[in-house]
Formats: structure tokens, sequence, C-alpha cells
């Protein structure tokens, strides 16, 4: 138990630093929206524009509004917090690859907050988008609402959806039970979709998310596969 605390404070400790300067460069509004413009052009030339018929899709329905609005906060941070505690039981080394998968794409995730701020489509009405969350009065977007760790156009990547990625991958490494592999494929899938339809994401940002994080996996991969080499050439020296 008390390994397990040391890991989660570190943990904590990281993802509360994430927050911090994630809140901390939200005034380039200028840039934010420019660049959100330029990515909805490029989907339009790509045929990746999605946006629009997903969430155009939930709008007439407060179930779907409520479900996608659900989704996106209760499939976010709670449920990574339920995981993270289960998957330090259930297998450690998997959890390790997990945490460091997790650190290395939120350092990825700061430094492009940082150099690409992108508005998210709910902050552009005029092209159709409401803010489902504020629609809704969600939980999530009470969470929103604090000042201090919030940034507005840090929609790129998205790593609600990178995260939901990591979570997956993880437990289809731990069980090779089938309701657990559905569950490990269902958890990334449904938040694609949530944060498409709640107008939080362009599709863009939802591809870049599970490119970072794939990316960040590979990474926690080649770290434990060189750690005993290192420690082998320290004993040796």
């Amino acid at each position: 138990m008390r390994d397990f605390l040391r890991e989660l404070a570190a943990v904590a400790v990281a993802a509360l630093t994430y927050y911090l300067v994630r809140g901390a460069v939200s005034d380039r509004a200028g840039e934010a929206f420019q660049r959100a413009r330029d990515i909805l052009e490029l989907e339009v030339r790509l045929r990746l524009d999605w946006e629009t018929a997903i969430h155009e899709a939930i709008l007439g329905s407060d179930l779907l509004i409520d479900l996608a609005n659900g989704a996106y906060f209760w499939g976010h941070m709670p449920l990574l917090i339920v995981f993270a505690v289960w998957l330090w039981r259930a297998d450690r080394g998997v959890w390790r690859l997990f945490r460091n998968a997790l650190l290395i794409s939120a350092a990825a995730g700061m430094g492009s907050y940082y150099l690409f701020p992108t508005a998210p489509p709910r902050l552009m009405p005029e092209l159709g988008y409401v803010d489902t969350l504020a629609l809704r009065a969600a939980p999530a977007y009470q969470a929103q609402e604090v000042g201090l760790f919030v940034n507005p156009y840090a929609a790129l990547p998205s790593l609600h959806v990178g995260w939901a990625l990591l979570a997956g991958i993880a437990l289809w490494r731990v069980s090779a039970r089938w309701p657990a592999r559905l569950l490990a494929i269902a958890i990334p899938l449904s938040q694609c979709w949530a944060v498409i339809a709640t107008a939080n994401h362009w599709t863009l940002d939802a591809f870049a998310g599970i490119a970072v994080c794939v990316v960040a996996w590979l990474i926690a991969v080649s770290i434990r596969k060189l750690n005993p080499q290192i420690q082998n050439l320290i004993a040796r020296s």
C-alpha cells in the first residue's frame, strides 16, 4: 500500500503540474481561433470534417446529450483514477507502462498546448456548434469553470481520447477474457465519440491524441526494455 500511495502521489503531482501549465497559457485567443479554422479547412480537404454530423445527431435528444456529456466527463479522469487503482492490483508491470506512457503523453500535451493553442468547436457557435456541457449543466462543465486549471484553447491533441486509448491498451494487455477486451475497445471508441459529439475537439485533435499516446506507449515499452541493460552496465562499471 505504501508503494502504491507513493506512486499515486507522483502521478498526482504530475497531473497537477499538467493542469497548471495547461491553464497558464490561455490568453492567445486570436492564434487559437485561426488554428481552429485552419484545422477545419484541412479536414474539409481530407474529408474528415465529421464534427457537424456527429454533433448535430445528438442535439435533438436530451438523452444523447447527457450520454455524451457523461462519457466525456466520467470516462476521463474519474475512470482513469479507478482504472489506475485496479491496474496496480492486477499487474504491476503493465501499471508501470501505463503510468510512464501517461506521463510522457502529458509532457507532449503540455508542449503542444503551449506551442499550438487551438480553439475547440464549442467556442465557435457561428459554425453551428453548441456547448452541450453548458447546455445541460453537466458536472464536466462545472469542472471546466475552475479557471486556474482551464485552458479553453487546449484542444490539440485530445488527451481525453489518448488517455482512454492507453487505458484500453493496458486492459487488453492484462486480460485475455473477451468481456474485458470488448471494454478495452469500447473505452477509447466512446471517448472519441464523446469529444466530437460534445464539440470539445475536432476530428484531427482525436487523431493527434491517438498518435501521441501510441508513441508514448512505445517509448514506455522501450524504456522498460532498456532498463535492465542500463542496470547491467552500471553493475559492470
